[in-house]
């Protein structure tokens, strides 16, 4: 049997898998490790309790950093990564101040539910009506404790680069090369100083898993190959 680790995006849970894994058999085991209540990230990253050696581990978005940052951690525990729909690099001043003023208006006043409008910039099909209410419901139900939380231990990242490079783990990464979302530049230039396998579809979806659960699910099968 092939054990595969998964850990989803910010504010979203295990729903984000659930299509992906439709395609695959019993002698695929998927364990679902969600994100800790932790706003102190190093503190996040020794909760998350794996006890065997050599996982594959996969990371969405979000969850793509945080693998990623487990796997540089604790690398004798890792066989591969596969990071999805993320670059691993700090955060721009621009998106850095975003997020602490939306820390601060959630405190002060209450805990807003994303827009139709932003979940749309998200993804590929904007009309799909049934990938834009789970985002939503997710969002919704995880909440404010959850949202200030995320926000909170991850706003303060640190590039992760030249650990990557020098690091002797297999990494590769998937995404679509008009995510609005990624710093395609720090992408390209990992690529061009590292053996790293890279996939880039000719998309401008972030939320691969919920949009194209199919190609997912394949590239998984022959990532573990």
């Amino acid at each position: 049997m092939k054990k595969i680790y998964l850990i989803s995006g910010f504010m979203c849970d295990k729903r984000l898998w659930d299509k992906a894994l439709s395609f695959f058999d019993s002698s695929y085991k998927f364990i679902y490790l969600p994100i800790p209540l932790e706003e102190n990230f190093e503190k996040l990253l020794e909760k998350i309790v794996i006890n065997e050696e050599k996982i594959n581990l996969i990371g969405f978005s979000l969850g793509g950093y945080i693998a990623s940052a487990y796997a540089l951690k604790y690398k004798d525990k890792i066989n591969k990564v596969l990071v999805i729909s993320s670059s691993l690099c700090s955060l721009e001043k621009k998106e850095l101040l975003q997020r602490q003023k939306a820390i601060e208006l959630t405190k002060k006043f209450a805990f807003k539910s994303l827009s139709e409008k932003k979940i749309k910039t998200l993804l590929e099909d904007k009309n799909n009506q049934e990938i834009i209410t789970l985002i939503k419901k997710m969002y919704e139900e995880l909440g404010k404790e959850y949202f200030l939380t995320q926000l909170n231990a991850t706003l303060h990242r640190k590039d992760l680069k030249e650990e990557l490079l020098k690091s002797k783990i297999d990494f590769s990464f998937y995404f679509s090369k008009d995510d609005i979302l990624l710093n395609h530049l720090w992408l390209e230039e990992l690529e061009l100083n590292s053996s790293f396998n890279f996939t880039k579809l000719k998309r401008s979806s972030h939320m691969l898993p919920l949009e194209e659960p199919l190609k997912i699910a394949l590239y998984i099968k022959s990532w573990l190959a």
